[in-house]
């Protein structure tokens, strides 16, 4: 594991620098130097202990600066007080220091050398004699603050010598103490190379910052580091408690009675130091440290456990120590963690990111922190295959150093076959934890389903006895598996290649009697040479390509067990003559046959997944146990048998795109077991069950069924029916007893070619979310609606109360819209869109007091936007070009007023107008974009975000133009922008402005837009947006408030400066109307109050210098210097550089810095003409204050380049952003004829 990105690599970054002195003496040298202190010192050197004594440091009125940071920085002091130690100023500094630095957890010790304590502690004899005298020529507050650190140092337990006493015994008393105490503490070592460890320990210490006794567990698979996050917190905290432990393989160590007995005793050992102290047996132990270490305020890290038992003999319970202790536990059971008290906070350790991945790898592969040019990609290659896991990045890493490229060509495709040994080996640990059971449901997800739904895998294993409910969340609490947002199985690809390694290792030889079967090359033999046998579990023939073969009629006949059968991308020839009874799944796309063999009984069936395929089902077998079938896009299939007798207990029914069913069979509208039933893009059907009774059916899809023009009578209350989708049907009229789907959510409607008339029950739906509506939808309007109860928030019986989303297309019926939104929308309606090029937006909007999102896309007469409720998050009028600039004006103005950004924001660092690398993004046939644009907009996916509550607190606006207000204090020309923070982010504005290059007025554009942060080099998502059907440009403006971004990205601020950088690309895009040019982010701007300082500025390229100049200036000779190599790079270069990166206001002399000028040649007559920069603008923001007296003077001369500096000072003018901005090199007539010779051209 590691720790930061960037140069922070050494061990020392988290296996702690050693202080710079264990020991810090202080002490009256004319008092004991000679004796006592010599003595001391020479023994404590003698032991290893660093001990620092001022010998050589010259002697002052004041105590030095160097000795200061000595004090800091060492772990222990000792105070000796002798007879004349109050009558130095200096020794009172250092005490008055070391007091302090005590408050910040420093040991402190006192030794009275010949001194009552009570004399420094009330400052009585010589010392109160001293301070008298002190308190003639010094400040009072001086004096005071000594007396206040003499009385805490003598209320220090301390060791007291006296004349008589043996001064050999008293040092080795001292010494002896010192050696067994804290102070012998040596740190852990951490790693080699720690990076990625820091901000991951810094959001765990944010947990341990309470006072209360508390327990963390730190959990995640083998090798992802959480050994080395508990090694780093141990490090970083121990010396704050009055014990500490730290305790490795506890697991490994617990196997005995006697090793318990052994950790017993090396814990109380650890914080005791009893090295006498035996427990005699476990049960004992457990009580003994109950008893001794009670009343200790203890640190104690149990590493890699795995029961509960290995922490109760350690603990008992996390309530036995004194208050404020800490208790880490590592372990890769999340259960475990479940199982321990309330008072347990858990952490899960994540894989590194890529950035720290590859760093890394390279740190052991090539020992620096990026490989060369020509290992780049190889160097890629080990890290997608490593996904993130630190051992597996080490220790490739480590076998690679040193090899060529061919070597790690080699090694690299060796792993992706069989994983290196000292990888599987760690992984392993967590498998060999499982009862047979569990490995086997473990084996068979990673041979054959991971990635596939949870419900799903659980049905088709419930049916093999495996019980994986219980078996699948033991594999998660373990680490193994993981379960995406979407409840899919997932898998780390090195655990997925453990787990068939395993199986690999059944028999490496000879394929045929190994249990899975997954390999295409594998299974091809097995089949083609009938090497099958009985151990055969399951078999995954899937070619990379298409593929025929010719095999037998009964190749499988000898996999008598046979239960998962999967084939992709094979075509068979010839007949199928047998199948093992005994198969749960059939997986086959494009399955050649056009029914199952004669001879199979699919009594055990689960799963019967064959689109694309020749599949009739006229002939369906009797399916008893069947709950899943897939015959989309089977183009044979021309009617839907009964299925209540071949498959009663179906669940889920997938026909989409069944282009030739005409008819479904009457029965299938009783099956009361399914529960999703698609039939999108059936273009050809016209019959469907004259009724439906379906008590379990939650998803009924029919969009694209063309032909289909009737609706099913519902002649029973469904309340199971969640979402109804009749897009482009030719249904124009719904049943009366449409009103019984009274459980409906989300309902889809639509009329191309007339209107649908809705009855009147359709008011009955009163648990409806969302309403979308597309074409001539005709509501009944013969039922009176109290509009007056709608206006003072009552609500009428036959609206929708629970409507969340309405959206509402093409429809050119003004009074329908007005009818719909004053009378079947509550008031707390949440997401509004409407798309119609004919309509104008109605004031009615204003009345939705909880409107979050408001879309008013193709709304080409819309000129104005009526007044919005303050609730509204997003407004997107794309392709509203009538849009007048009042309206544009008050939406800022809303949206700023919505995030609280400040009016006028300064930034005396900001990076504006920088040019970066070219914009490059990936253009996708409309087809291929399609297939990124489903996640995207998806009306049923993307409709979810909005009938679920809406956690995230996001703002945007999308709107026709290309101008960035000036409000936004950082701009680029280009897609990223950097910036620093102080300890929490504040709020935060983005605007982009997209630019569309050469298009036709008929182009219309689609494209994805990407968003990423960079904090401290940690690289986070912020946002990924899909603009769709865009023309021309078009401003996007996003907001996160201060609370938002405080929750999402706490984990990586560091300290009271943080280096946050915005990058935005256009990942992928298309055009369906043949635009040729590429959409590109033309100019970006930030909005946020940031800390950003001229002597804290950096911008990081190769391409640039840093420049750091003192005090905001900075002088002419070093800036001509510093500029000189970018003399090619042309004037409008360098004065960005100078002005937008790091330039200060004035030069040392107090003269403006610079002007540009262009020379043909040293004997060519000097011709001067105005110099116009891509972008001249003082972002600064001081000049709308009179605080600006920066100048850009800027001549063009034909030739080479040289800066020179400027005696102009008059203002630049605040032009707006895109244009080019001119500024004026002085106040003489010819210059103010120049610049305007300048605009015209």
């Amino acid at each position: 594991m590691s720790l930061v990105t960037g140069n922070e690599v050494s061990s020392s970054s988290f296996t702690p620098r050693p202080m710079n002195f264990d020991v810090f003496l202080s002490f009256r040298g004319e008092d004991t130097r000679l004796g006592f202190i010599s003595h001391l010192y020479n023994a404590l050197v003698r032991l290893g202990i660093r001990t620092f004594i001022d010998d050589n440091l010259p002697r002052g009125e004041q105590i030095s600066a160097q000795l200061l940071k000595t004090i800091e920085s060492s772990t222990l002091s000792i105070v000796v007080f002798s007879e004349n130690y109050a009558s130095s100023a200096w020794c009172l500094d250092e005490l008055a220091k070391i007091v302090e630095c005590k408050k910040n957890d420093q040991l402190v010790r006192p030794v009275f050398y010949n001194v009552d304590p009570s004399e420094v502690r009330n400052q009585k004899g010589k010392f109160g004699k001293a301070l008298a005298e002190h308190e003639k020529v010094k400040n009072n507050n001086k004096v005071q603050r000594w007396r206040e650190a003499l009385t805490e140092a003598g209320n220090i337990s301390g060791w007291h010598y006296q004349y008589g006493c043996s001064e050999f015994k008293f040092i080795q008393g001292i010494v002896e103490e010192i050696s067994n105490s804290k102070l012998n503490h040596t740190p852990l070592f951490v790693a080699r190379y720690p990076i990625g460890v820091n901000y991951r320990v810094k959001t765990i210490l944010s947990d341990i910052e309470s006072n209360d006794i508390h327990m963390i567990g730190i959990y995640g698979p083998g090798g992802i580091g959480k050994t080395t996050i508990a090694k780093a917190i141990f490090n970083r905290i121990c010396d704050r408690f009055e014990g500490f432990s730290y305790l490795e393989n506890v697991k490994e160590k617990s196997g005995t009675n006697a090793r318990v007995i052994e950790l017993q005793e090396t814990l109380l050992f650890e914080i005791l130091g009893d090295k006498n102290l035996k427990v005699g047996n476990k049960f004992r132990g457990i009580n003994v440290i109950k008893e001794r270490l009670s009343c200790k305020r203890i640190l104690l890290v149990i590493d890699d456990v795995d029961k509960w038992v290995h922490v109760e003999n350690l603990l008992g319970g996390c309530d036995w120590f004194a208050f404020g202790s800490r208790i880490i536990i590592t372990t890769r059971d999340k259960h475990l963690l479940a199982t321990l008290e309330k008072g347990c906070s858990t952490y899960e350790v994540k894989e590194l990111d890529n950035d720290e991945a590859l760093e890394l790898f390279s740190m052991h592969a090539c020992h620096g922190n990026k490989p060369k040019e020509d290992y780049l990609e190889l160097a890629y290659q080990a890290i997608h295959y490593a996904k993130g896991l630190p051992l597996a990045l080490e220790i490739m890493g480590a076998e690679l150093y040193g090899r060529t490229t061919q070597e790690w060509k080699s090694a690299l495709s060796k792993y992706e076959r069989i994983p290196n040994k000292d990888i599987h080996k760690i992984l392993q640990i967590s498998y060999e934890g499982l009862d047979e059971n569990e490995k086997d449901i473990f084996l068979d997800i990673a041979c054959f389903f991971k990635g596939l739904g949870k419900n799903y895998v659980v049905d088709i294993l419930n049916a093999c006895n495996l019980y994986p409910l219980i078996g699948i969340q033991k594999l998660v609490d373990k680490s193994l598996i993981t379960l995406s947002e979407c409840n899919a199985l997932s898998m780390h690809d090195l655990v997925q290649q453990m787990g068939r390694e395993i199986v690999r290792q059944e028999s490496p030889q000879m394929l045929g009697i190994r249990s899975r079967l997954w390999r295409y090359e594998d299974v091809l033999e097995v089949v083609t040479e009938n090497m099958g046998s009985e151990k055969i579990r399951g078999i995954m023939l899937c070619s990379p390509g298409p593929t025929k073969m010719k095999l037998e009629a009964k190749c499988l006949q000898r996999m008598k067990n046979l239960k998962f059968l999967i084939v992709d991308n094979v075509h068979f020839c010839g007949d199928l003559e047998y199948l093992p009874n005994g198969l749960r799944l059939i997986d086959w796309p494009r399955f050649p046959f056009s029914s199952l063999p004669s001879t199979f009984c699919p009594h055990r069936l689960i799963a019967f997944n064959v689109p694309q395929s020749h599949i009739i089902l006229d002939k369906l077998l009797e399916l008893k146990n069947l709950a899943y079938m897939n015959v989309s896009h089977c183009h044979y299939i021309r009617k839907l048998p009964d299925l209540l007798i071949t498959t009663p207990n179906i669940r889920k029914l997938d026909l989409r795109e069944c282009r030739n069913l005409v008819e479904v069979h009457e029965s299938v509208g009783r099956l009361d077991k399914l529960e999703k039933w698609d039939l999108t893009d059936c273009s050809e059907l016209q019959i469907l069950p004259s009724s439906l009774m379906m008590k379990s059916l939650k998803y009924f899809r029919l969009f694209g069924c063309i032909r289909l023009e009737k609706f099913p009578n519902i002649p029973q209350e469904m309340d199971g029916l969640k979402v109804l989708d009749l897009f482009d049907t030719a249904i124009r009229e719904l049943p009366p007893s449409f009103g019984n789907l009274i459980g409906l959510e989300q309902l889809y409607l639509s009329s191309n070619f007339s209107s649908i008339h809705l009855p009147s029950s359709i008011y009955k739906l009163q648990h409806l979310r969302l309403l979308y509506l597309s074409g001539g939808i005709e509501f009944p309007k013969d039922v009176e609606i109290s509009r007056q109860a709608l206006s003072y928030g009552r609500f009428s019986n036959y609206g929708f109360r629970s409507l969340n989303f309405l959206f509402l297309c093409c429809s050119k019926n003004r009074e329908e819209i007005d009818f719909i939104l004053t009378s079947c929308c509550p008031l707390s309606l949440k997401r509004l869109s409407i798309w119609s090029k004919d309509i104008s937006l109605p004031e009615s909007i204003n009345r939705f007091s909880s409107l979050h999102w408001l879309e008013i896309r193709d709304c080409m007469f819309v000129e104005e936007i009526p007044k919005l409720p303050k609730s509204i998050r997003e407004v997107d009028a794309s392709n509203c070009f009538s849009l007048d600039s009042h309206s544009i004006q008050k939406l800022l103005l809303q949206f700023g007023r919505m995030l609280r950004l400040p009016k006028i924001m300064t930034c005396l660092g900001v990076k504006g107008d920088i040019l970066l690398d070219s914009q490059s993004s990936t253009r996708l046939s409309p087809t291929e974009f399609s297939i990124l644009q489903t996640d995207f907009y998806d009306p049923i996916n993307v409709s979810q975000n909005y009938v679920e509550d809406d956690t995230r607190c996001e703002y945007q606006i999308i709107l026709p133009g290309n101008e960035i207000p000036k409000k936004f204090n950082h701009q680029s020309v280009n897609g990223s922008i950097s910036f620093w923070i102080g300890p929490e982010f504040p709020t935060f504005a983005l605007c982009l402005a997209f630019c569309l290059d050469g298009m036709r007025d008929t182009d219309t554009y689609s494209y994805i837009c990407v968003v990423d942060i960079f904090i401290n080099g940690h690289k986070r998502l912020l946002r990924q947006r899909l603009f769709d059907n865009l023309e021309y440009g078009h401003l996007w403006f996003y907001g996160l408030p201060h609370s938002q971004l405080q929750q999402e990205f706490r984990d990586l601020l560091q300290g009271d400066q943080n280096l946050v950088e915005v990058s935005c690309k256009i990942s992928n895009w298309t055009s369906k109307t043949g635009g040729e040019n590429a959409p590109i982010i033309a100019r970006m701007g930030i909005h946020v109050e940031c800390i950003c300082q001229p002597q804290n500025s950096k911008f990081i390229s190769e391409n640039y210098e840093l420049v750091q100049p003192q005090n905001r200036q900075i002088s002419k000779r070093i800036m001509h210097q510093r500029l000189r190599p970018f003399l090619n790079r042309g004037p409008s270069f360098i004065l960005r550089r100078l002005y937008h990166i790091q330039c200060p206001i004035q030069s040392t002399s107090r003269r403006q810095l610079l002007k540009a000028r262009k020379v043909h040649n040293s004997n060519s007559r000097k011709r001067k003409r105005l110099l116009v920069a891509k972008s001249c603008k003082c972002l600064y923001g001081a000049q709308e204050h009179g605080l600006c007296s920066k100048e850009l003077g800027s001549t063009y001369l034909e030739g080479l380049t040289s800066v020179q500096s400027s005696n102009s000072d008059s203002r630049i003018r605040d032009m707006p952003v895109g244009e080019p901005e001119i500024p004026k090199i002085s106040h003489s007539a010819q210059n103010r004829t120049r610049s305007k010779k300048m605009r015209r051209s």
